[in-house]
């Protein structure tokens, strides 16, 4: 099934090339979608904060990984001959690194606005996906010595609203503030066509991504009734006639209910093949995660 994306995703692509193109003149935002949280966040005292954490893990058979040829004019002395795509890693007991989770909250802390550094390193972009807070400074670096790579940000899990085109020379680093939240997508216009990251910004705090394990936690929640959103950006291919850039399925995202009590409370999310009538459940809201 696919549920309703949940947050601002930032993808980045990278090409080797001339001098950089004048950016994109900016365009009128895309309309606000259900994941975007359009009213204003609330700051309030949290008493008995509670800490909400879990896995996401991956159930029944693993896709095989492919990898994708690097043509003569990318860099193959650098990026090597092939490049991994890796839209879903998966570790040996199942867990799911960059799952973004959050929650759908209006009032609660005051945002945490630690800036966030995307890394061009090895020809790719170290994270793939990140989360962040409106009004942080979300920063690119390009650590692969002698080659050129460009950063070419999109408003839209697919794109379709520029933000910015900006050349990213090695030992340089790009620097801009996240003004909205909602999904921006960064590609690369350089011959890099595998080099693509997701950036999901939010107007609270409590939001995060996966690590290696598949786990994820969200301090200090209010006690209360939330909806708890889990995005992934799909794994399975979907390339477009004419597009050199590998694509995939449609992005997953799930909903579950969250009853929130101090001190804890754990909610873990599936995700695989033939999840449908179980991710329809968790979409509707039908899988209560309670603290004890």
């Amino acid at each position: 099934m696919r549920a309703v994306p949940l947050a601002l995703v930032a993808a980045v692509a990278c090409r080797r090339a001339p001098p950089p193109a004048a950016p994109d003149a900016p365009a009128a935002p895309s309309a606000p979608r259900a994941h975007d949280l359009t009213r204003a966040y609330q700051v309030v005292e949290v008493r008995y904060g509670a800490t909400i954490r879990g896995h996401v893990r991956w159930r029944g058979p693993r896709p095989r990984p492919e990898a994708m040829v690097v043509p003569p004019h990318s860099d193959p002395g650098h990026c090597g001959t092939q490049q991994p795509l890796e839209p879903l890693t998966v570790a040996p007991d199942g867990g799911v690194l960059g799952a973004v989770v959050s929650l759908r909250i209006m009032r609660g802390a005051a945002p945490r606005r630690a800036a966030v550094t995307i890394d061009q390193r090895r020809c790719r972009y170290e994270p793939r996906v990140a989360s962040i807070t409106v009004g942080a400074e979300l920063r690119f670096t390009n650590n692969d010595p002698e080659v050129f790579h460009n950063v070419h940000a999109y408003y839209g899990e697919d794109g379709e609203d520029p933000w910015f085109n900006e050349a990213s020379p090695t030992g340089v680093t790009i620097a801009r503030r996240i003004e909205r939240a909602g999904v921006v997508r960064l590609v690369c216009d350089s011959g890099h066509t595998w080099m693509v990251a997701y950036v999901h910004a939010f107007n609270h705090p409590y939001h995060t991504v996966t690590d290696a394990n598949g786990a994820y936690a969200i301090p200090d929640v209010p006690p209360g009734e939330y909806q708890l959103t889990m995005w992934h950006e799909g794994w399975a291919r979907r390339d477009r006639a004419g597009d050199p850039r590998p694509a995939f399925v449609a992005h997953v995202g799930l909903v579950q209910s969250v009853t929130v009590r101090a001190p804890e409370v754990t909610a873990d999310f599936p995700l695989g093949e033939g999840l449908d009538a179980l991710n329809e459940h968790h979409a509707l809201g039908g899988r209560d995660a309670t603290g004890r």
